[in-house]
């Protein structure tokens, strides 16, 4: 399951219920395209229609639960019933004064269906007549007890080619690895772990491709779309229906059985943090992609050590930083183990660029930056106390 960046709010985009409508009447929603319809499927015993209670948070699990209510509307002799659960909103912001809404809620509430907000599975029972359980990015554990009183147990939309990047934060995580595919995969809810389901269907091998200049909110609404239209062609297929057939390649094909798991935790400031001992402009450029921000400690005059945030950079040439009118200098800098190092840094001051260079002579262009106690500036001028002359 999905879990969020803590700290970062998790507003939908504005118009993104329109565009997840129309993404669920698309040809990946087609009642026309039966992928998964085999002749082991086609033998299952005529399944009832699902009463489906819905598990979800923010705006990747509301993707699900648009394409849900769309089928529901189509064809409510497949979903007859869907109802919501939700976990309630965090308080945030300077003295947590602030709740943060929780995207899922609302789409439920727009869609006028029977919302369940609750913080635990424990004293509590499935609304009545309920077959299926679906969770989606929900946070929360499905315990045995839930499972087993669902006729078809549940399922779940995971944004990794499973078992590769178990976890909560798998597109996070294939980002910062420079994975170049990534992809989702539909799973039974397992009754003891997280993740480690039966795959009922997985993007195709070799995968969606990650381009290289996608933004990470972009991919995790591709993933988003994707994974509610495979919810959705699933559920038509009748892969929720037992015996549960496992359609994972990614161990076999893609990993192979002999690569270690790729595990995908859920993100902390630590992650955020650029390592000045040891930095590599690609690692930095994936940070940024998915963080919007890196920091590490600089140390100014009288050696006093300031928190440093990087915002925006992208990675140059030499020949670019070769131009007329740059000035080289050194800025002294903590490690991630506390030792101090120094960069090598070279300036344009009429643009307010740096450009600093890491341990393989690739360059990487600074173009905004914020010092600890300050706003966001062009670099020279947010980073100008912790630079010195070259000797």
């Amino acid at each position: 399951m999905l879990n969020l960046t803590p700290g970062v709010r998790c507003a939908a985009p504005p118009g993104l219920w329109q565009r997840l409508a129309r993404a669920c009447t698309s040809p990946p929603c087609s009642p026309r395209r039966r992928p998964f319809a085999t002749s082991a499927i086609l033998s299952k015993a005529q399944p009832e229609a699902l009463r489906i209670l819905f598990c979800g948070s923010d705006a990747f699990s509301c993707a699900s639960l648009q394409a849900l209510h769309a089928e529901h509307r189509r064809d409510a002799a497949l979903v007859e019933r869907l109802e919501v659960m939700v976990q309630p909103g965090k308080r945030m912001g300077r003295g947590f004064k602030n709740m943060a809404q929780v995207p899922c809620k609302e789409l439920a509430q727009e869609l006028g269906l029977t919302i369940h907000e609750r913080t635990t599975f424990r004293d509590w029972t499935l609304p009545q007549g309920t077959n299926l359980v679906v969770a989606v990015s929900f946070g929360l554990f499905v315990p045995p007890r839930i499972l087993a009183s669902a006729k078809y147990g549940g399922l779940n939309v995971h944004p990794s080619l499973l078992p590769h990047l178990r976890g909560p934060a798998p597109i996070h995580h294939a980002c910062l690895r420079g994975d170049q595919h990534t992809g989702v995969s539909l799973q039974t809810l397992d009754p003891h772990a997280f993740d480690h389901g039966t795959v009922l269907a997985q993007t195709p091998t070799p995968g969606l491709p990650i381009p290289p200049d996608q933004s990470f909110a972009d991919l995790k609404h591709a993933l988003a779309v994707r994974g509610a239209a495979l919810l959705v062609e699933g559920l038509r297929a009748g892969v929720h229906i037992p015996p549960h057939t496992d359609a994972g390649w990614w161990a076999a094909a893609g990993g192979g059985p002999r690569t270690p798991l790729a595990h995908a935790p859920k993100t902390t400031k630590a992650d955020m943090q650029l390592d000045a001992a040891a930095w590599a402009v690609d690692d930095v450029l994936r940070r940024l992609r998915v963080f919007g921000s890196v920091w590490m400690r600089g140390v100014a005059g009288g050696g006093k050590v300031k928190r440093v945030l990087l915002t925006r950079a992208v990675a140059v040439g030499p020949d670019t930083v070769a131009l007329q009118g740059r000035w080289t200098c050194l800025m002294r800098a903590v490690g991630a183990q506390g030792a101090e190092t120094e960069l090598r840094v070279r300036i344009d001051a009429a643009s307010g660029v740096c450009y600093f260079e890491d341990g393989a002579g690739r360059w990487m262009a600074v173009e905004r930056a914020k010092m600890e106690g300050q706003g966001e500036k062009v670099a020279v001028a947010a980073l100008r106390t912790l630079f010195y002359d070259a000797v």
